[in-house]
């Protein structure tokens, strides 16, 4: 799991979940919350008096939870390698990928300009999930985008896996975590989590 790596997935799928417009769902109740949360996601990143540094970054944390089901994420992303941590351990990686996450949104988005969605339609996978295929212009750059979400109990509809151009973020991260539990433990996963975390400049 090169630094690299993860940090550039980390960005697109910042890029991508973050990027929605209301024309994703009817009857506007799902698209106006994500509309309204990603709206004060990014004015509170381009705040330059009222809030200090960590509780910008605290503040952006709060708001992305909301909407966005890190937890769920980070388990599927874990899949059997979840059960090689201890409560401890789940907690602490999961907090420390939803750091990076934060610290990628921040990099790749706060000084640049507005991506631009295209929304190609949506397909019910059942019940409870859907899929949006889209596109993302952003710095000249087009790349294909389906969203995932589930209707989650309690939560509502959450962002549980984003494509980029076909690839899951989800298997991308297994993929990656298989390969570092092939000959590392738990603890030098978090160890190595914690080198990728930088200080926050948001």
């Amino acid at each position: 799991m090169t630094l690299p790596k993860i940090q550039r997935t980390l960005a697109l799928f910042l890029l991508a979940t973050l990027s929605a417009a209301p024309a994703l769902f009817a009857d506007d109740s799902p698209a106006e919350l994500l509309e309204a949360t990603i709206r004060e996601v990014i004015d509170t990143l381009h705040d330059q008096e009222t809030l200090g540094v960590e509780d910008k970054r605290n503040k952006i944390l709060d708001l992305l939870q909301q909407r966005f089901s890190f937890d769920i994420i980070i388990r599927r992303a874990l899949g059997r390698n979840w059960r090689q941590l201890d409560e401890t351990q789940q907690e602490q990686v999961t907090n420390l990928i939803s750091d990076l996450l934060i610290q990628a949104y921040t990099r790749e988005l706060k000084n640049g300009p507005k991506p631009e969605i295209n929304f190609l339609g949506t397909e019910e996978l059942s019940s409870s999930k859907i899929e949006i295929s889209s596109t993302v212009s952003y710095k000249n750059n087009l790349v294909a985008v389906s969203y995932r979400l589930a209707n989650v109990t309690g939560r509502g509809w959450q962002v549980y896996d984003v494509l980029v151009e076909g690839v899951s973020m989800v298997s991308n991260y297994r993929q990656q975590f298989d390969e570092h539990f092939q000959t590392k433990n738990a603890k030098q996963l978090i160890e190595l989590l914690k080198s990728k975390i930088e200080t926050p400049d948001v």
